[in-house]
């Protein structure tokens, strides 16, 4: 490079490190308060549910809807924008290929909130979230009647579904996700959001060290089929297999080369492979006392 262009980059560099620093970060929570879409409206029937949270018993809400008896339960943890109305699109397809759903809101997102969501828009991950998930599997195996309960979630509802899935053995029986990060620590060094150690300090103080997906990994008993997307720079390929390494029961991953971070489920077939990937871990796994 020339003189003139090494001058021109030490007079970029600068600008081109404020935005990466002040830029809102793809994986920072994003919650809602108003549901986009109702499920009246699409005639989707169901039935309002609420149970607690796991460790602090707080009340969570969510939508069940029922497919046939023998159908396996989908849970289907949250993102980290909007609220539970936004995954009424997925529970259609789910439906379609005979899973009966669970979709719930995480304590901060939805009508029943109350929260300040403004003040939750520089967190990437918390153990509070990973109680309501577990809340929500909880009360899957409580009305499953002995079917298989599984779990579902993308970008930060697969880390969340992860760990919960980690924390007891019989949480979930099957697990899919997307891309996953080792620690909340290290994601935000990755976003370039360590540079406000009152975030980090944050972070800390919401995440329990025993629900990073690094920690989750060894401990998980339920199998996993992982959707990798080839040019996700949020939760990197690389970092996402570092993490399903760990696992120590059956794992299954459907890399997309040209798939990012958001939207997979867009992905021709998406729906298919996960329905057939989630059987295929079922069939390998031992069959629970008292399940069909």
């Amino acid at each position: 490079m020339g003189t003139a262009g090494g001058l021109v980059m030490q007079a970029v560099r600068p600008l081109l490190l404020g935005v990466l620093l002040f830029a809102a970060p793809a994986l920072a929570f994003q919650p809602s308060t108003k549901y986009v879409a109702d499920p009246r409206v699409l005639g989707m029937k169901f039935a309002d549910v609420s149970f607690k949270s796991t460790r602090d018993s707080v009340t969570v809400h969510g939508w069940w809807f029922a497919c046939r008896d023998s159908s396996p339960v989908l849970v289907v943890c949250p993102s980290e924008t909007g609220n539970m109305a936004d995954k009424l699109p997925s529970a259609q397809e789910w439906l379609k290929r005979g899973f009966t759903v669970l979709l719930f809101d995480l304590r901060d997102t939805g009508p029943a909130s109350g929260g300040d969501v403004d003040s939750l828009h520089e967190v990437l991950f918390s153990s509070r979230w990973v109680n309501d998930a577990e809340g929500a599997m909880h009360y899957a195996r409580a009305n499953a009647a002995g079917r298989p309960v599984l779990a579902w979630g993308q970008d930060m509802g697969g880390a969340i579904a992860f760990s919960a899935a980690g924390r007891m053995h019989d949480n979930a029986d099957a697990i899919a996700v997307e891309g996953l990060f080792r620690t909340s620590q290290e994601q935000l060094m990755w976003l370039g959001m360590s540079q406000d150690p009152a975030v980090v300090l944050r972070h800390r103080i919401l995440v329990a060290p025993a629900d990073e997906p690094v920690s989750v990994a060894g401990r998980l008993r339920a199998p996993v089929f992982a959707v990798v997307a080839g040019k996700d720079e949020v939760t990197p390929p690389d970092v996402t297999r570092q993490v399903l390494t760990r696992v120590p029961v059956a794992r299954e991953t459907w890399l997309v080369p040209e798939g990012g971070h958001e939207h997979l489920e867009r992905t021709a077939g998406y729906f298919d492979r996960l329905a057939d990937g989630l059987r295929r871990l079922l069939a390998r796994r031992p069959v629970r006392p008292g399940a069909r």
